[in-house]
């Protein structure tokens, strides 16, 4: 994996049906044609608490790691004084880009579907109730709604084996 020590930014598109959507910046730690990593601060709209413990906030760190093709995001998510809180998963379409170029990343296109998945390796499933009204609103189509359903299910076996996240997120220091 290339990584450069001089600092490059990209932007990428994030894509929520049916058309909400967002451009973040993020610090381009690595890329090759199989995996991009990102490092980006993360501003979300309320904080994520697990079992009444803050885990993801505005000013968290969040290291991405995007694999070719594949059907979700993951980061590693840190506290602005470096202490890691665990991984959050977006259930996506697959991800795709050309070579190891960062910037011909096609948008990405969230399904409403997210895990949070503890050190310890519990897990919570996010955000049903949004997936559950897009899919039956009709925003979510039912191949997508399917997709996204049969991602999450495999995550979570993965996470029982002890094989997911994949290595490369575990190992990341």
């Amino acid at each position: 994996m290339d990584e450069g020590p001089e600092t490059r930014l990209i932007d990428f598109r994030f894509v929520r049906p049916p058309g909400r959507e967002y451009v973040y910046t993020a610090r381009l730690i690595g890329a090759d044609a199989s995996i991009l990593v990102l490092d980006q601060v993360v501003t979300p709209s309320s904080p994520l608490l697990i079992d009444g413990n803050e885990v993801l906030a505005a000013g968290y760190r969040a290291v991405w790691f995007l694999f070719q093709g594949a059907p979700y995001d993951v980061a590693r998510v840190y506290r602005p004084g470096g202490e890691w809180t665990g991984y959050y998963v977006d259930v996506l379409e697959p991800v795709h880009w050309t070579g190891a170029d960062p910037p011909t990343l096609e948008p990405i296109i969230d399904l409403f579907l997210d895990l949070w998945v503890s050190p310890d390796s519990r897990y919570w499933v996010l955000d049903e109730d949004e997936f559950e009204a897009a899919a039956r609103s009709g925003i979510l189509t039912d191949d997508q709604a399917r997709h996204a359903h049969n991602t999450l299910t495999a995550c979570i076996g993965d996470i029982a084996r002890g094989d997911f996240p994949p290595a490369v997120v575990r190992n990341f220091a």
